[in-house]
């Protein structure tokens, strides 16, 4: 089973949001985890608050992300992540 760590700068309700966008579908919350689906492939979320990031006056939520996958190749693991990752991408300009 593969698991990773992240340190993100984002709030549990923006990160829900990416994470609906990526898997409009399967999505579950089970308590404080999180449960992704698709297709053969499945992972587990659990996210940990962590202290703001204060950079001068401006504050960024900040937590900690652990992803621990249960089913599904390598390759289609690497594919959902890659696929949850675009989907947190903001966009500016």
């Amino acid at each position: 089973m593969i698991t990773l760590e992240r340190e993100m700068s984002a709030s549990r309700a923006e990160f829900l949001h990416g994470l609906r966008l990526a898997f409009p579908q399967g999505v579950e919350e089970a308590g404080a985890l999180l449960k992704v689906g698709d297709g053969d492939t499945a992972m587990e979320i659990e996210l940990t608050p962590l202290p703001d990031r204060t950079i001068a006056l401006l504050r960024l939520p900040n937590m900690k992300v652990h992803i621990r996958f249960t089913a599904g190749s390598p390759e289609k693991q690497q594919a959902m992540l890659a696929r949850m990752d675009r989907a947190m991408q903001g966009g500016g300009g």
